[in-house]
């Protein structure tokens, strides 16, 4: 338990000499939050976030908020309170991040008391004693309403459904605020997928990607164009405000020039969207993966005629579609303890398997076998520059014939050869994992894949290229060396498409770095 650990780690720390005045020298006695260890000694310092006790073993420095502080000398209980907010998405705010505070208290041995309020919810994280640890108030103001907030200081941490803007970034940059789209400041907390819902006694169970906006525009308008009944479509989407609207305006509707049609059904969350469109035959909408519920989710067909359903496994290697990504951003602004502590919980094992529990996608690593990966296998066929390569289609099926592949997949900023800041996180999980030995005595393959865009002898290349990179970035993580882990950098270059290389977003999924994994045999 974090409290004990710390308090632990400082009593191994004894003898460590400080130069801080006495400015207490009154005597406290400090416990864990669940009272399992007690310290007792002369109050020298309070920093405001560390106590510099003297006691019978030296000078010891302990953390103030993993212990309550009892006696004449400790610091008014206001002094002692982490109180921030944190605001932005209404799919975060609601959807997860109350589950992820519980578990957050859990893991400190602390209670959580969940009040609502007029824009969201405030937490109370109260000690052993009913003292009053930190409130986190939790304000529900959409992607873009909680990143102002964060720029004019009224909330220390902002959640969003999309990425930040540019102009958004330039603001921060302005303002002295620091680089929000820098990895330090900008955290992915787990994915979804904007998914395009029928009932599930709509027969049509996919839709061209370039009729979706079409649809939702309301150029299509009968079920009879999409291949279902003769019948008018309704169409559900979320209101203007929302990140879930922001996101399916700039996946969909405004790379073509449309927008969403003037007669539409506007709701509020995206559990409502599913509910409204599983009980109408005709309806259809579109809403968060975590939020589909008893709806149908279709899948999308690209122009090149692959089809991705949503699947858990299609939204953590991002090459269904409509994947995004939910964010947490930080300022450099000073922080309590706990908004820092709780950035930091929120890329935890523990706190991705709280995500996975309220139906988003987490960002633990999964595998999935070659028979899985059927619908890449045919595409790659079928693709135009299959003809032209079908020896290298050999050896890939032949290479990963008895492989796994996992759910990490890295991708580069774009247009550059820098890792983004989700793979740089996925870096170091799968770099864990690594010195953890659970891939011990097994081959990873690292390979490595590109667009058609180019020529197709360079875009080999630079696919190995960039596995290698990914290698490098693995050894670094782990100090260096993993004698137990055998790599295999390859490069097919752009021969197994999982988008559509006509479409922009389908050229950013086939820019990639997949992780497969197999057993070595005999001397390998």
């Amino acid at each position: 338990m974090p409290g004990k650990s710390l308090l632990s780690a400082a009593a191994l720390a004894a003898g460590a000499l400080l130069s801080s005045p006495a400015l207490y020298a009154q005597e406290v006695q400090l416990s864990t939050t669940d009272g399992g260890i007690t310290l007792t000694g002369e109050l020298l310092e309070f920093t405001g976030e560390t106590f510099i006790l003297a006691t019978s073993v030296g000078k010891l420095e302990i953390d103030a908020f993993s212990v309550v502080c009892e006696g004449a000398a400790c610091p008014p209980p206001e002094l002692m309170r982490s109180d921030f907010r944190i605001a932005g998405a209404k799919s975060i705010s609601e959807g997860f991040l109350p589950a992820l505070i519980d578990a957050y208290g859990f893991d400190l041995d602390v209670d959580v008391l969940n009040t609502l309020t007029d824009d969201g919810s405030e937490l109370t994280l109260t000690g052993a004693n009913d003292e009053n640890l930190a409130t986190i108030n939790l304000a529900g103001l959409g992607s873009t309403g909680g990143l102002k907030a964060l720029l004019d200081g009224e909330a220390s941490l902002a959640v969003t459904s999309r990425p930040l803007r540019n102009r958004e970034a330039r603001a921060f940059a302005d303002a002295g605020l620091g680089n929000l789209a820098d990895p330090e400041n900008e955290k992915v907390l787990a994915l979804d997928g904007l998914v395009v819902v029928t009932s599930r006694d709509n027969p049509v169970r996919a839709i061209r990607e370039t009729d979706v906006p079409e649809v939702f525009s309301g150029r299509i308008n009968n079920w009879s164009q999409l291949g279902g009944p003769d019948a008018p479509i309704r169409l559900y989407v979320r209101d203007e405000s929302s990140g879930t609207r922001e996101v399916f305006d700039n996946l969909v509707m405004r790379p073509v020039g449309l927008a969403v049609a003037d007669q539409v059904i506007s709701v509020d969350n995206d559990d409502a969207i599913a509910d409204l469109v599983s009980a109408d035959p005709y309806g259809i909408g579109f809403t968060g993966f975590a939020s589909l519920r008893n709806a149908k989710g279709l899948a999308i067909e690209g122009v090149c005629g692959l089809q991705t359903p949503p699947t858990a496994f299609t939204i953590k290697t991002e090459e269904y579609p409509l994947t995004r990504r939910l964010y947490m951003y930080q300022t450099n602004r000073p922080k309590t303890r706990h908004a820092k502590a709780l950035m930091d919980f929120a890329l935890s094992d523990m706190a991705q398997q709280v995500i996975a529990d309220a139906g988003f996608i987490d960002q633990a690593i999964t595998a999935e076998t070659i028979n899985a990966q059927g619908l890449r296998l045919a595409s790659a066929l079928t693709a135009p520059e299959a003809g032209q390569s079908f020896g290298q289609l050999q050896d890939m099926v032949g290479t990963l014939i008895n492989a796994d592949r996992l759910s990490t997949t890295f991708r580069f900023e774009t247009g550059s050869s820098e890792l983004d800041s989700k793979a740089q996180a996925d870096i170091q999980r799968l770099a864990a994992q690594l010195m953890e030995g659970k891939y011990d005595n097994k081959e990873l393959l690292l390979v490595g894949f590109t667009d058609s865009v180019g020529q197709a002898d360079l875009n080999q290349f630079l696919s190995a290229d960039r596995a290698g990179q990914v290698q490098q970035a693995l050894l670094d993580a782990a100090g260096g060396d993993l004698p137990n882990v055998k790599f295999r950098v390859l490069g097919y270059g752009e021969i197994s498409p999982l988008g559509c290389n006509e479409t922009f977003q389908g050229r950013l999924i086939n820019r990639r770095v997949e992780v497969w994994t197999r057993d070595l045999v005999g001397g390998e």
